[in-house]
């Protein structure tokens, strides 16, 4: 199986990160963001379809209970954030997922004949990511690997009296 096990997240491609965040924060209870400005992938990392990619995005992590949102906002560069933007606009991107054997998911995501839309990889801090297509709506879904690092610092985000559903 490709992807199982509880959901690790959900994302939201923004226009506008700071609006996005109120709004989130009155919709859904998120109390505090964890905001990384102006983060570029560059093409000796990242990748779509195929071919080398050069983007800059601001990311905003928070918790609804405790369920991880991630919130996008392209900044620059051809990405599939900003392709749903203007395929879509606003709207859910992705739900990812953090599979035991990363490297096994994605051979079996191939095998399956599965289009790997995006990859690559957060320089410096323990994570990878690859997007796969998700069908005919345009929709897709991301596999994650996550250094233990990584994870504690996810952990360490998860409100007071919540568990992190992924673990």
């Amino acid at each position: 199986m490709i992807a199982q096990g509880p959901i690790f997240q959900l994302c939201w491609v923004v226009r506008d990160m700071a609006a996005a965040q109120r709004r989130f924060g009155e919709r859904y209870g998120v109390a505090k963001w964890f905001t990384i400005p102006d983060v570029h992938f560059g093409p000796r990392l990242c990748e779509l379809r195929g071919a080398p990619a050069d983007y800059t995005i601001t990311v905003g992590i928070g918790y609804a209970g405790g369920q991880q949102l991630e919130l996008i906002e392209p900044r620059g560069g051809i990405s599939l954030y900003s392709e749903h933007l203007d395929r879509v606009g606003p709207g859910l991107h992705h739900a990812a997922w953090v599979p035991e054997d990363y490297d096994g998911a994605l051979d079996e995501a191939r095998a399956a004949g599965i289009e790997i839309l995006a990859r690559g990889e957060f320089e410096g801090v323990g994570m990878e990511f690859a997007y796969l297509d998700g069908g005919p709506v345009g929709s897709c879904f991301e596999l994650m690997r996550l250094s233990d690092e990584m994870k504690a610092m996810f952990d360490a985000l998860v409100p007071e009296g919540f568990a992190n559903p992924w673990r």
